[in-house]
């Protein structure tokens, strides 16, 4: 008779040796994944450092930490850096890092990846991204890498540059595209693919219409450095603008979904209503991917306050509707069954989930490498925000391959500043200026 998982469970943290017959076996293997890796008797401990303390990265400590009790393992927090001393002290303080390994500023992630972490939590502004990436996979750590992976081409190209050396080292890389780990997707998941939810896809529409993200004022005595990174959100430098730091949710939705990526974007944009003198971002974008044959996505994305928000992305079929992560719709009537089997055992927390995901890859040799996923999703964000600055139509091999577009430059668009350091300080792009369609600057 087979045993019991919960027996088996207890069989292998207590190092029993285990037999079973070819009935049981299906449980002994559920129960060796699902139990914590053990010496000695000893939970698995994983060692883990965050750059990036502020609140999307304390939620990924959160997070990560929940995911390791799931598992039935730790997480010990070994190091942990942010441009601003004032978040890194407070996070090592509520996390139990040792003040020896708490840095600070520009540079001090580079300290970090001279502890004994195993993983690296990457939370911080997306202009960072290209760089603590490279650091960390050239010193051997498994990434958490949020999204965006880049905020100019040259940043994504070096950004899948280092992709290419993470997969030759074996090092597992987990993404900040959650949706790809979420429940809501997966039970649609499979009816969506084989045609069942909606026929054959016709035409997307996604939307991330909401009001102004956080305004920090320049406090008196403030580096331009520390300036940009304190609003981060409002420089195209920092964050790329919104549909590239924002809106990439619904962007890889789409592009999970149908598992390709577009073509080409035509598109338009402005700044309206932005603060006067705040920033250099634009406020509204509308954005059209080709994805090749007659399948087109259209984006509506606005960052403006007193207006209706939407925000969500649905795919249009031949025999139906998909709200994506929400409804089916079937012009017949037909109700389609959520996938339930694809989610078994799987939390609804999607922050908690992929990070599961990634701790138990560590644990059984499954490990994850979300790397072009999150370049190639952050690549269509980003063609279509030049669109909107150009006027013109851009295609991902402009900012990927082609050195000589004839219609857009974007393989040599380079918006980051060449030096980011607080001891030598970085001048601030011209605010409350963007750029105009159909103008070269």
């Amino acid at each position: 008779m087979a045993r019991t998982m919960e027996k088996l469970k207890e069989d292998i943290n207590m190092n029993k040796n285990i037999v079973v017959d070819r009935r049981g076996f299906i449980t002994a293997a559920a129960a060796l994944a699902a139990a914590p890796s053990v010496l000695g008797g000893a939970k698995r401990v994983f060692k883990v450092a965050l750059i990036g303390c502020g609140g999307r990265g304390t939620g990924a400590a959160g997070d990560i930490t929940a995911a390791a009790k799931h598992l039935g393992c730790e997480v010990k927090f070994v190091a942990c850096c942010d441009f601003f001393k004032e978040k890194a002290v407070a996070f090592a303080q509520k996390f139990g890092v040792p003040a020896s390994w708490t840095f600070d500023g520009a540079r001090g992630y580079r300290s970090v990846m001279e502890s004994d972490a195993e993983i690296v939590l990457l939370a911080t502004p997306p202009f960072f991204r290209p760089l603590h990436f490279k650091a960390a996979v050239a010193a051997g750590k498994n990434v958490f890498v949020e999204k965006p992976a880049a905020t100019d081409p040259r940043g994504l190209r070096d950004f899948l540059e280092t992709a290419k050396v993470a997969k030759a080292r074996d090092l597992s890389v987990l993404a900040g595209t959650v949706h790809r780990h979420s429940n809501r997707y997966l039970r649609q998941l499979k009816a969506f693919r084989s045609g069942e939810a909606i026929g054959r896809p016709v035409a997307g529409q996604a939307y991330r219409c909401g009001s102004v993200i956080m305004l920090h004022p320049r406090k008196p005595g403030m580096t331009n450095a520390a300036y940009l990174c304190d609003n981060w959100y409002f420089f195209r430098a920092m964050s790329g603008d919104q549909v590239v730091e924002q809106a990439m949710h619904q962007v890889d939705d789409i592009s999970y979904m149908l598992d390709r990526y577009p073509k080409s974007a035509f598109g338009l944009g402005a700044r309206v209503r932005r603060p006067a003198g705040i920033g250099d971002v634009y406020d509204c974008q509308a954005i059209d991917w080709d994805y090749g044959d007659e399948f087109h996505v259209t984006m509506l994305a606005r960052q403006m306050d007193g207006c209706k928000n939407r925000v969500g992305a649905r795919i249009v079929g031949t025999e139906g509707t998909i709200m994506l992560g929400e409804w089916i719709k079937r012009y017949d009537g037909k109700t389609v069954p959520p996938d339930e089997e694809a989610c078994r055992g799987r939390l609804e927390n999607h922050f908690v989930q992929e990070h599961v995901d990634f701790l138990n890859g560590l644990l059984t040799g499954r490990k994850l490498f979300e790397c072009e996923s999150v370049a190639y999703s952050t690549a269509t964000a980003m063609i279509g925000t030049f669109a909107c600055y150009s006027g013109q139509e851009v295609a991902i091999d402009d900012i990927l391959v082609n050195k000589a577009s004839p219609f857009y430059d974007g393989y040599n668009n380079t918006i980051v500043p060449e030096m980011f350091d607080e001891t030598e300080d970085v001048p601030v792009p011209t605010e409350g200026v963007a750029p105009v369609p159909g103008v070269k600057a």
